[in-house]
């Protein structure tokens, strides 16, 4: 049996620091984040003994490969799981719901009262809540989709009045006034006094007029 070539430090350096990038990328990974969280939350349950008498754990590798094979269903299309988790989810609120409406009843401090109250309508309207997402999942509204759309039309239509009113607000009333004139120059000067005939001029053109009426050619 041949053996195993010994590493040099070098070698040894560059595989500790692949392990490590190895680690920091699972760590980075949806189902390994959660599948740490999910096995320390239960570090003190109680899973019974194996063979060997020792105590069962949770297994972390087989939490992510599970979690891992949930995500990639999802992503095709496959929401089948997520919605047994729904389903379940649903028993558990109900459950939550039954038990603490039952300590109403088994207490006459009204501070536990009002406490277990509010935690029995907490958990009765989760579990209405999770029923209807499970409902929207089976069943999607296609109005939805439409009432958005409308919604998002209806804005920008809003939107095109209002730059049309601020374009009205802004507008200048004397280049409207110029529109309408089309083209003709307005004279903003104050009117002067109405001049009278000039009787030496008048006088003149009535002594030197031609009477053959060329004078008109002339002008």
């Amino acid at each position: 049996m041949a053996r195993a070539k010994k590493r040099t430090k070098a070698e040894k350096e560059e595989r500790a620091k692949l392990y490590n990038q190895i680690t920091s990328g699972d760590m980075m990974s949806p189902s390994r984040v959660n599948g740490n969280i999910i096995k320390s939350l239960h570090q003190k349950t109680d899973f019974g003994e194996n063979d060997l008498g020792e105590d069962i754990e949770m297994d972390l590798k087989t939490l992510t490969e599970v979690m891992q094979k949930v995500s990639d269903k999802v992503k095709d299309g496959d929401l089948s799981n997520l919605e047994g988790m729904l389903v379940s989810q649903t028993y558990s609120l109900q459950h939550m719901f039954m038990t603490m409406a039952s300590k109403v009843s088994s207490t006459t401090n009204p501070d536990h009262i009002d406490l277990f109250a509010r935690f029995a309508l907490k958990a009765q309207n989760q579990c209405r809540t999770t029923i209807a997402t499970l409902s929207e999942m089976k069943n999607p509204k296609r109005a939805t989709f439409i009432k958005q759309l409308n919604q998002a039309n209806q804005m920008q239509v809003n939107n095109d009045d209002s730059d049309s009113e601020i374009l009205k607000k802004n507008t200048n009333p004397a280049n409207e006034l110029l529109e309408q004139t089309d083209g003709e120059r307005l004279d903003t000067r104050t009117a002067g006094e109405t001049i009278g005939n000039d009787e030496a001029i008048a006088t003149v053109e009535e002594i030197n007029r031609p009477k053959d009426g060329s004078w008109q050619a002339t002008i």
